[in-house]
């Protein structure tokens, strides 16, 4: 009689981790893009990578338009980084649904292995998403996990890496409002 209660825990173990390897749920470029599209307000908390890594926030707006091939999205940043300080950059920022990927790339530079991302978990309605993917963070090759959130006038996303275990640590987060 003892070897049943163990049986049916090594069922219920194999049958949780059946369920956690299912992939997520495919969501339409098109939704995501109509929820990502538009100007945006907010800030950008960054670690700064020098000691003693504090926290930064920097005044951050967001335009976020269609690429002319409407394959993907253009995000044209705007720090306000101190007085008469102005920090302007753009992406290219790609979801791929059928192959599960985002491809995040600075704008006309060909996109490199490290600027792809896939899609780890998401929420059934798409509002929540996170990949993962490799990259260099403080000149470390590191592990890298994209949280995006959005809501109706609301986006935030979030970055978090590590290079030397299994925690994430946070990097920077982008948190915005329409």
């Amino acid at each position: 009689m003892r070897f049943f209660p163990a049986g049916i825990a090594c069922l219920a173990l194999a049958f949780l981790r059946l369920h956690a390897a299912e992939p997520a749920p495919a969501l339409p470029a098109e939704k995501l893009y109509a929820l990502w599209t538009g100007e945006w307000t907010g800030i950008l908390e960054y670690r700064d990578y020098q000691p003693p890594h504090r926290r930064v926030s920097l005044p951050t707006t967001l335009a976020v338009t269609p690429a002319s091939d409407a394959a993907a999205l253009i995000l044209r940043f705007v720090y306000d980084d101190g007085p008469k300080k102005t920090v302007k950059s753009t992406s290219r920022l790609a979801f791929d649904p059928g192959a599960r990927r985002l491809t995040w790339s600075d704008e006309g530079k060909p996109v490199r292995p490290e600027d792809t991302f896939t899609l780890a978990e998401a929420s059934p309605d798409g509002t929540r998403l996170v990949f993962l993917g490799q990259s260099m963070d403080d000149n470390k090759p590191s592990r890298i996990r994209y949280t995006f959130i959005s809501a109706p006038g609301a986006w935030s996303i979030l970055k978090e890496t590590t290079s030397d275990g299994p925690a994430f640590t946070f990097r920077h987060e982008y948190r915005f409002t329409k």
